[in-house]
């Protein structure tokens, strides 16, 4: 417990090389709402509260005009890369959570003579209007 706190302590720090006691609020916050049933989940929802404590850090400082146009450009770069990141992690816990199968249903497949396909429910009626 005390490595995971000193991680978030980490990802919440300021410019000036305090910690946000608000971010590590909102870090903890984030892992209690994921809700993570084992420890591969916590430690997931952990990297993802970290992941999302820099990325809101680094595009704070993009409107801040800090260092000039190439040290903006380099923190948008850093920013998108954690923002994906931090959707592969959403993924990878969603797949965590549901397996990682997708299920597609087909309902009702229907082709008439004129080779037209019908795709959901039909019923009788409907199907005796449209010849």
């Amino acid at each position: 417990m005390k490595a995971t706190l000193v991680q978030i302590q980490n990802a919440s720090r300021l410019p000036s090389g305090g910690v946000s006691e608000t971010s590590v609020n909102a870090a903890l916050a984030f892992i209690e709402g994921a809700a993570p049933r084992d420890e591969v989940e916590a430690a997931l929802a952990i990297q993802m509260a970290c992941t999302h404590a820099v990325t809101m850090a680094v595009l704070s400082r993009l409107d801040g005009g800090f260092g000039g146009d190439r040290s903006a450009a380099i923190r948008a770069a850093a920013a998108a890369r954690l923002l994906k990141a931090f959707a592969t992690q959403v993924e990878a816990l969603r797949r965590l959570r549901n397996g990682g199968s997708q299920f597609v249903r087909v309902e009702h497949v229907h082709i008439n003579d004129q080779g037209r396909a019908l795709i959901g429910p039909v019923s009788v009626a409907e199907n005796r209007e449209g010849e």
